[in-house]
């Protein structure tokens, strides 16, 4: 019987111990491909540069849709980007304005990228990179530039539909 109580009493600091150690385990942030879903209300577009000023506009449309988020935007060449996503910088979506770059980017993707519009010959795609901090959030700025709202802003800044 002593020796029962005796386990009991150094049973019951590690039980508290391991309790007191699961409650403040690491959070179930679902990381994994596309990074975290339950992330903060931000997302980086990585665009080019003929983009800015379609995009721009559409980001701020999309900040006013999505109350509390936020986009930023990283302009510059496709080549330059698809470079960068490739290395696993902060991004959670890369539009190109051709498809070598979209290409080059593979191994960096979520999914697969979007036709959302036509410079010339160059086909503008979109995608969400695997390193997403907020794929869902991601994705509702994808679906904005494919939207008539998001057409419409392209076509005014000189692009065609695909």
């Amino acid at each position: 019987m002593r020796i029962f109580q005796k386990s009991r009493l150094v049973l019951l600091p590690a039980l508290v111990a391991l309790f007191a150690l699961t409650a403040c385990g690491g959070s179930d942030d679902s990381t994994g491909p596309g990074g975290q879903r339950n992330a903060p209300n931000a997302i980086t577009v990585l665009a080019d540069s003929s983009l800015k000023s379609a995009f721009t506009q559409i980001g701020k449309d999309f900040e006013d849709q999505n109350d509390g988020a936020t986009v930023s935007f990283t302009f510059g060449s496709s080549a330059d980007l698809s470079q960068q996503a490739v290395a696993k910088d902060p991004g959670d979506v890369l539009a190109t304005a051709d498809q070598q770059s979209m290409v080059a980017a593979q191994s960096a993707q979520l999914g697969s990228p979007q036709v959302f519009a036509m410079k010339g010959s160059n086909q503008c795609q979109i995608v969400t990179l695997i390193q997403a901090k907020n794929t869902a959030l991601s994705d509702r700025f994808i679906n904005l530039v494919l939207s008539q709202s998001g057409q419409q802003i392209l076509k005014q800044a000189g692009f065609q539909a695909p």
